[in-house]
């Protein structure tokens, strides 16, 4: 937040019982020679009440001579104002894009009310760190908080390339969602492909070990209604509700580490661009049977053969058909921070 304060100058004159104005002290005599103002001192000597009611907010306080001291401030000029507030603007929208969605962001930046909204069709990303409680009971916690800001640094610049939106982590999980806030047909599949995608980066052994240990994560998906919105007066916080939350959550915990596990509903809405494999069932609170599939990887037929993950023509025209608009680019390009992994696979 901007210090409107650096803006201000305090500027104290001094009158006289012959109303004779002055400046009560060197910075308000520099000030005022600075601004160039002989007229306001002579409006001054010719009505100083009148001024007072005028040009206000100026406090008044009386002297044993008969005079008085006028107290008040000067702003700096327009131009100097307009260039203090740019960048102080920018950096608070920035702060709230860092823990908001864009949409979502701005909204608050307007101080706009925002209300929770519904969604019928979203699908909703956990990733979550294999044992990691063992490794965090054996190794030093600055290393060990290092390497995992190391890993959900590198899920925010792989999910944020297919549009899914980064929603919060709970300790050594990361949860994210696709069709949230920004509605889009394409959720499901935009949602396994950056889930395919953190999964090699991840393969790939990132970052330095840690005691030797080598980090693995849980991923799950599941597809279904889900509600958002904005909670708390202070420090907000975007959150999303819903037994679509729970069912995701639950799939990644009973998935297979280094893998991609998808509910039955998000597998339905990703067959003909996956390969999958049927990995049982699993029993989901509130939610009864749920179906569990492994994600193998993209269709032989719509992969590229030039890198892991990425995706062929073919895939574009399956994509723009089934949805109506182009496939996000990072489906096919690798990202900056995937290039030196996809490398190394």
């Amino acid at each position: 937040m901007f210090d409107l304060h650096k803006l201000l100058t305090p500027l104290i004159l001094r009158v006289d019982a012959e109303h004779r104005v002055s400046p009560a002290d060197e910075r308000s005599a520099a000030l005022l020679e600075a601004m160039g103002e002989p007229e306001l001192l002579a409006e001054l000597a010719r009505d100083p009440a009148a001024l007072l009611a005028a040009n206000g907010p100026w406090r008044t306080l009386p002297q044993p001579d008969g005079g008085f001291l006028l107290i008040g401030v000067a702003w700096e000029s327009q131009a100097v104002i307009a260039n203090s507030l740019a960048p102080a603007s920018l950096l608070d929208k920035q702060a709230l894009l860092n823990v908001m969605p864009a949409a979502i962001s701005e909204h608050l930046s307007e101080q706009r009310a925002l209300q929770p909204k519904a969604y019928r069709e979203s699908t909703v990303l956990f990733i979550d760190a294999v044992q990691f409680s063992r490794l965090a009971a054996r190794v030093d916690p600055v290393s060990c908080l290092k390497q995992l800001d190391f890993y959900f640094s590198l899920f925010d610049q792989i999910t944020s390339g297919f549009g899914v939106e980064k929603v919060t982590t709970i300790g050594d999980a990361y949860m994210c969602v696709a069709g949230v806030p920004q509605r889009r047909a394409a959720h499901a599949v935009d949602a396994t492909l950056a889930a395919l995608r953190v999964a090699l980066a991840v393969a790939a052994r990132p970052g330095p070990v840690v005691d030797e240990w080598e980090w693995s994560f849980r991923i799950g998906l599941h597809s279904g209604p889900c509600i958002s919105g904005i909670i708390g007066a202070r420090r907000k916080v975007f959150d999303l509700w819903g037994d679509t939350v729970s069912v995701a959550a639950h799939v990644q915990r009973v998935g297979r580490p280094e893998a991609v596990s998808v509910s039955g509903a998000t597998a339905r809405l990703i067959e003909g661009f996956f390969e999958l494999q049927h990995d049982g069932t699993t029993v989901v609170r509130n939610a009864g049977e749920v179906e569990i599939h492994l994600v193998r990887g993209i269709r032989p037929e719509l992969c590229a053969p030039d890198g892991p993950g990425l995706v062929n023509a073919a895939f574009h025209q399956r994509y723009e058909a089934a949805f109506g608009v182009a496939c996000p680019e990072a489906a096919w390009r690798a990202q900056a921070a995937e290039a030196e992994l996809f490398g190394a696979l």
